[in-house]
């Protein structure tokens, strides 16, 4: 007997999904889709390759399961490289903006957007994750905001931009073609 089973976790057409829509959707993955994406990024594109496979292979062996779907996606859509930086964006709390320049912020976003597609504007925002960690991009921004701006000020205004570029361009296509 064929039985039909829902996958709501179906690898999506190239920009299919908004930034922001995506961005979301992490928000509501359980501990065991985290799990199932952590295991996949360790793994290289011919191994996700080769486990999907088997996998395919077994599901008709077995009972079906709840997260058979989602193991499906992460093994095959290329927005899970993203996954790790965008969960750790999704953990900030408030006080990781507290000081930071929210006009400059702005300015800065919208600056580096003039005159980019919607893809390019993706990009850009995915390049913008965790860059406050490099020595150089803090350096970079600080040279741009006010004289004497303290470096805690400089890293709060770089995550603002982040959270700025997400409200202004969250609608544009995620990894839609050029």
């Amino acid at each position: 007997m064929q039985t039909t089973h829902e996958h709501r976790f179906r690898p999506q057409p190239a920009g299919s999904l908004t930034l922001r829509q995506f961005v979301e959707s992490l928000r509501r993955w359980t501990p065991e889709m985290r799990q199932v994406a952590q295991i996949a990024l360790t793994r290289s594109e011919a191994e996700r390759q080769e486990y999907l496979r088997a996998f395919h292979n077994r599901h008709h062996d077995r009972q079906p399961q709840a997260i058979d779907s989602f193991v499906r996606w992460a093994y095959s859509d290329p927005r899970l490289d993203q996954v790790p930086s965008l969960l750790a964006e999704l953990a900030r709390t408030e006080d990781d903006y507290a000081d930071a320049l929210e006009h400059e912020a702005d300015v800065l976003v919208r600056t580096r957007a003039l005159g980019k597609t919607p893809t390019q504007r993706v990009r850009d925002y995915l390049a913008l994750l965790g860059v406050e960690g490099s020595e150089q991009v803090r350096a970079g921004i600080a040279s741009l905001l006010p004289a004497g701006t303290p470096e805690h000020v400089v890293v709060a205004t770089i995550r603002q931009m982040r959270r700025r570029w997400l409200e202004l361009y969250g609608d544009d296509l995620f990894f839609a073609e050029d």
